[in-house]
């Protein structure tokens, strides 16, 4: 794909699309990279890059008309904890499943920046998408992870899933993968939180090995400086299972 090529599109989806081939790829070749790929290296991870895109789009499209779903698709751009707010969500039923992964309480994740050359952050992400970048990385975050008892974080994921909570139905069923630096009492504060927000816990211990009967898993793909740090408990996520009080 070169220049003269992305100017033949026509179409903002098309373009949207190819600045999405081109955030995978970039961010495959340049964060927390110790060596950076050559540009031949970069074209040929690219046309893999757009292949697999293009592939998983056919395969979306047949299971969704196979499931006789053919209406478009409502995204929204809006804090979490204004779901409930928007006119167009109080046109569709209640979802019945909710797939999250909410931010890791007290844990280090850069969503808004990627580590080049040394971990130096850049907002090249932003660049290539051509939109500004106006938040710290708190936002991100729900809160400085270094927080006291991270208030503010537990006070966002009550917001967000109170808001949930307001367009969810009995029976649906609210699925999040997350981590903590600390479960011992992070993950009871955020179960506490789930149900302020108006969410029960479900458990399946016949899908777990673990003595909680909940599923962990350890975290693919870590950053190279979270690996050298060896196992821990940010190293692990775990599976949470909500539905309605």
């Amino acid at each position: 794909m070169s220049l003269p090529d992305l100017q033949l599109l026509t179409t903002e989806n098309q373009r949207r699309f190819a600045r999405c081939v081109l955030l995978k790829t970039a961010q495959w070749a340049l964060d927390c990279r110790q060596y950076i790929p050559s540009a031949t290296q970069f074209r040929a991870q690219l046309r893999v890059s757009l292949g697999e895109m293009e592939e998983g789009a056919r395969e979306f499209a047949w299971a969704a008309c196979a499931a006789g779903r053919t209406e478009g698709t409502l995204c929204l751009h809006c804090s979490a904890a204004e779901i409930h707010t928007d006119p167009a969500v109080a046109e569709i039923p209640a979802p019945k499943l909710i797939v999250t992964s909410p931010p890791y309480p007290g844990v280090h994740v850069l969503y808004h920046r990627w580590q080049v050359q040394g971990r130096r952050e850049t907002p090249a992400p932003y660049w290539i998408a051509n939109s500004l970048d106006g938040d710290g990385a708190s936002f991100y975050t729900f809160g400085d992870r270094k927080q006291p008892e991270l208030t503010s974080y537990y006070d966002a994921a009550f917001a967000a899933f109170s808001s949930i909570a307001k367009i969810a139905a009995r029976e649906t069923t609210v699925v999040q993968m997350i981590a903590f630096s600390d479960s011992s009492w992070q993950l009871p504060e955020y179960l506490t939180t789930m149900e302020r927000a108006g969410f029960r816990e479900i458990l399946f211990r016949e899908l777990s090995d673990t003595a909680d009967g909940r599923l962990w898993r350890k975290i693919p793909n870590r950053k190279f400086y979270a690996n050298q740090k060896g196992d821990t408990m940010s190293s692990k996520e775990v599976v949470l299972f909500h539905r309605p009080i």
